[in-house]
């Protein structure tokens, strides 16, 4: 304990000297016991095995092991959600405007049709733009442990209904075992179906989401070209979702709608064909609402939830 927490222990950056030395007394202790081969179960003490190999102790470098393991994994295939697990606390509006749009999105000819759908509303996970703009609590613990509950329910797939979210998605889901219908790349695949690999795609979104590069990433990754709004512009978004007239505080018309609509209005200025709505909350403001024509030009609005709501559903019809 003392070689991992220690003053001049491996978790205070220390690699070398006690640490080093009180791991090897440890070692010798457990060879002198007829230890063949030494299974740390301590991440940490992988940082030491090199050394202990040169002083003839074999000792197993678990971090290496399964670094090996996961890159040989193939993706976790998508399973049909017969109980679909939903990530909440993306605001109480939007993680109930998600499950309509299932509901809506599901060919249900009776009600034992619909999916089954466990929701693990936590207010207490941090507020991820916080995190990623100005460094604030890490959410990454609180949103892996939600999804550990959904998976502990018995969901057989994970949603969550947040844009800014995703840039921790990835993390998570190296440490579950039940797959998370990632949203992002399920709009993207959609963007790309429907208008093309050369199409110039807006972003609206909460400026964490856009510095995160989480959408960046993944609709390049197809191709496409992303715009997003210049800093005049994207304080205009950020005040419609988060002002004392915005979403977050239960307006979807007047001064939200007023904001929002300045960076649509750049977005199409900058030539975008199509304009992804990346809050959650934004689609509130556009219930019925698919496209917008602004100097008569029509652009389409894409809402991420809703497109996550119906592979939902395609994935969980039989034969899908």
């Amino acid at each position: 304990m003392n070689a991992i927490y220690g003053e001049s222990g491996i978790k205070n950056g220390y690699l070398d000297g006690l640490p080093l030395e009180y791991v090897y007394e440890a070692c010798l202790e457990l060879k002198t016991k007829g230890c063949e081969v030494i299974l740390p179960c301590i991440t940490e003490i992988s940082l030491l095995v090199s050394q202990l190999w040169t002083r003839g102790i074999s000792i197993i470098d678990v971090n290496e092991v399964y670094a090996d393991y996961a890159l040989a994994k193939e993706n976790i295939p998508l399973a049909k959600p017969s109980k679909l697990g939903i990530v909440g606390r993306v605001g109480p509006s939007a993680t109930v405007d998600f499950m309509n749009k299932i509901i809506k999105s599901t060919p249900a000819k009776q009600d034992q049709d619909h999916i089954k759908m466990i929701v693990e509303q936590n207010p207490q996970i941090p507020d991820r733009t916080a995190n990623l703009i100005h460094n604030q609590m890490d959410p990454t613990i609180a949103l892996f442990s939600t999804c550990k509950k959904l998976a502990a329910a018995g969901s057989n797939a994970i949603a969550i209904p947040c844009n800014t979210a995703h840039a921790f998605v990835k993390e998570i889901q190296e440490h579950l075992k039940v797959p998370i219908v990632n949203m992002i790349t399920t709009t993207a695949e959609y963007i790309l179906e429907n208008f093309g690999k050369d199409a110039k795609v807006g972003l609206l979104a909460k400026t964490g989401t856009i510095q995160s590069k989480v959408y960046f990433n993944d609709i390049t990754n197809y191709g496409l070209q992303i715009v997003v709004p210049d800093e005049t512009h994207q304080d205009c978004v950020m005040e419609s979702i988060y002002g004392t007239f915005g979403v977050k505080a239960g307006y979807t018309d007047g001064v939200c709608k007023e904001q929002i609509l300045k960076g649509v209005n750049y977005l199409m200025e900058r030539e975008a064909q199509v304009i992804i709505l990346g809050c959650t909350e934004l689609p509130l403001m556009f219930p019925q609402t698919k496209e917008l024509t602004v100097n008569k030009k029509v652009i389409e609005l894409i809402d991420p939830t809703l497109i996550l709501a119906k592979k939902v559903a395609k994935l969980a019809k039989p034969n899908s």
